[in-house]
């Protein structure tokens, strides 16, 4: 299985969504995917994530969460190891998910950059 890059990490990775209109645009690609797990083009499963983990995937490797304990009366911070420790759970919870069919990419794709006629 492939690694998980969520759309957090690679507009963070392109200097904060600053480098999106060198390879695509944000936007479109996020209106495409949906429109893909919408009409059935591609599948989807939600990971029912708890707030913390679903706001560390959403924001950059590098982000900081903090979260009010009102009990507590305390903040406690989750940074970059705790986001690394949720996407590692992602990853096995997806490793064991069955696949009813083969991977399909989809029809119509691009060649692959270099590799165009």
């Amino acid at each position: 299985m492939g690694e998980i890059v969520p759309l957090a990490t690679l507009t963070h990775e392109l200097d904060g969504g600053v480098g999106w209109p060198k390879v695509g645009n944000w936007e479109q690609v996020t209106a495409d995917l949906l429109r893909l797990v919408r009409t059935g083009g591609c599948d989807a499963l939600s990971l029912g994530l708890p707030e913390i983990a679903r706001a560390l995937v959403c924001n950059g490797p590098d982000s900081e969460v903090r979260a009010f304990d009102p009990m507590a009366e305390r903040f406690t911070a989750y940074g970059p190891a705790d986001r690394a420790a949720v996407l590692v759970h992602v990853g096995e919870y997806l490793a064991g998910a069955a696949a009813p069919a083969p991977l399909w990419p989809g029809d119509g794709l691009l060649e692959p950059l270099g590799q165009q006629a």
